[in-house]
């Protein structure tokens, strides 16, 4: 016969395996609820892995010259139109015609590559590369191929490199005036302290070159945290705020100005030499390297939900878990009778 400390002790041994979630495709999902201090009902759900791909690893040589850049094929198979991320990504091969600095973007600088750190959480990540050649600067950028409308994304990654970098992931949607761009963005420059970040609500700047008051955010990371250590970055793009974090610590909100409208998604690597980026010495490398990318996107109606999900409450990254659903209402009644009895 069991004591009660004994019962006591063996339900709290047990209660880890009864609340634990099972985690379920997403063809079992009406919608998802993101945490935080913004919960939002989102009605899709992405997530990309590149963690164990060692087939496609494979690190391109640099293309010396812009039209090689420009004409560049897929670093691998994984990455083709036909591939599952080809179908919701696009990579870019645009320049920024700029005849003092060519910018050149290549699908060149996108790769699968082994994760060779002395302690791997991976067999491999995906690099988004910058480089400085005489003349030039290669950069990379995919966007989806889609535009979406309100989104929660994350990723986890770092940035690494020369100085002279912008590494960014944001939302954007084009416009023919400058003050009608939106956009909302997190931004690593690799001339900063390892523990700075912008998060903003663009356009954070005028045609005059002026500032716009309140769009954007410097901010100093705390706990440690660095953006060339591995790390969660996450923006959640709601109706009313953009909030951002960085390993579920938050960083920063902004209600002004933020982005209404469908856009794109979009992660690049890049330098212009121009005043934000600052410019990078002849030879001189970064790197965005992510080992995963998880979205919840489009904007979902909660009273039509039956079966809301979560990827913040799962045990398995990427796999949702239905909310509500971990315990049953029988093993909850049994629970607290038995913790009655111990009383």
């Amino acid at each position: 016969m069991y004591s009660s400390k004994s019962l006591l002790a063996s339900l709290l041994a047990a209660a880890p395996v009864a609340l634990a979630a099972t985690t379920v495709d997403d063809s079992q999902c009406d919608c998802y609820l993101s945490n935080g201090t913004k919960p939002t009902y989102y009605a899709n759900h992405m997530f990309f892995d590149f963690r164990a791909l060692s087939q496609y690893a494979s690190i391109p040589d640099l293309i010396s010259t812009i039209e090689g850049n420009a004409n560049a094929g897929f670093t691998s198979d994984y990455f083709n139109w036909e591939s599952e991320f080809g179908q919701t990504w696009g990579l870019q091969n645009w320049s920024n015609g700029d005849a003092d600095f060519p910018m050149q973007n290549s699908y060149n600088n996108i790769y699968i590559q082994e994760n060779t750190d002395d302690v791997p959480g991976s067999d491999t990540f995906l690099t988004m590369r910058t480089a400085r050649h005489d003349g030039f600067q290669t950069a990379s950028e995919f966007e989806t191929i889609e535009q979406h409308q309100y989104a929660s994304m994350r990723m986890f990654a770092r940035t690494i490199g020369s100085k002279g970098a912008c590494t960014a992931m944001f939302t954007y949607r084009d416009a023919e005036e400058l003050a009608n761009v939106q956009e909302a963005d997190i931004e690593v420059l690799t001339s900063d302290a390892d523990n700075v970040i912008h998060y903003t609500n663009q356009p954070s700047y005028t045609d005059e070159g002026g500032e716009v008051e309140g769009a954007t955010e410097t901010v100093t990371l705390t706990d440690g945290l660095k953006w060339s250590q591995w790390a969660t970055h996450r923006l959640d793009w709601t109706p009313d705020q953009t909030v951002w974090s960085v390993d579920g610590l938050q960083t920063a909100v902004n209600s002004f100005q933020v982005p209404k409208d469908a856009s794109s998604l979009i992660f690049n690597a890049w330098s212009n030499g121009q005043t934000w980026t600052g410019k990078m010495d002849e030879g001189g490398v970064a790197y965005q390297q992510i080992q995963w990318i998880e979205i919840l996107y489009g904007p979902a109606d909660a009273s039509t939900c039956s079966k809301v999900c979560s990827i913040d409450e799962t045990t398995e990254l990427g796999k949702p878990v239905l909310k509500g659903a971990n315990v049953s209402n029988e093993s909850r009644c049994l629970s607290s009778h038995k913790m009655r009895r111990l009383k």
